[in-house]
């Protein structure tokens, strides 16, 4: 019963985040090109600042490419995939950080919103930085109360969202 109730938490928790990820997402992008481009307000970006958030933009849309690839279990909805298998993926982007895809989107967003060269869409970034950091956070703990295996990696890969050096 426990894991049924702990299931339905994390869809329930995942469907308002999932939402508000995307809510956040959009409306970065959008004030981001409008501001920049149609009102030329928000502090204007140098150029270099600029180029670095688009390849920034670029190398993290990669490693989310790289995490879906490697992992036939990455999903938009936090459930576990007993019918296809699910299982721990500890390798590739895998053994550097256990989710990499968010890592990939808490760089992607706020970069893409001062590509543009507009300062004043980090303010909603940092909205989508929150809810994606608090999605991880659930989709962690769900992970370790259900996948087997899940927790023993988790001394392995100790970064859940960042990569984290042992200290000798």
């Amino acid at each position: 019963m426990q894991s049924s109730q702990n299931s339905q938490l994390a869809m329930g928790g995942s469907d308002r985040l999932r939402f508000a990820a995307g809510f956040f997402f959009l409306l970065t992008l959008s004030v981001a090109v409008f501001a920049a481009g149609r009102l030329h307000f928000g502090f204007d970006v140098p150029i270099p600042i600029r180029d670095t958030a688009l390849i920034a933009s670029v190398l993290s849309g990669l490693l989310q490419t790289w995490a879906m690839l490697v992992n036939p279990f990455f999903s938009a909805i936090v459930r576990l995939q007993t019918e296809r298998g699910h299982h721990v993926i500890a390798e590739d982007s895998y053994q550097f950080v256990r989710h990499p895809g968010y890592l990939a989107m808490l760089v992607a967003v706020p970069a893409s919103a001062i590509a543009p060269g507009a300062w004043i869409a980090l303010i909603l970034a940092a909205g989508f930085v929150a809810t994606i950091a608090e999605r991880a956070r659930i989709e962690d703990e769900f992970l370790m109360q259900n996948l087997a295996g899940y927790k023993s990696s988790a001394t392995k890969i100790r970064g859940g969202l960042f990569p984290k050096i042992p200290v000798e």
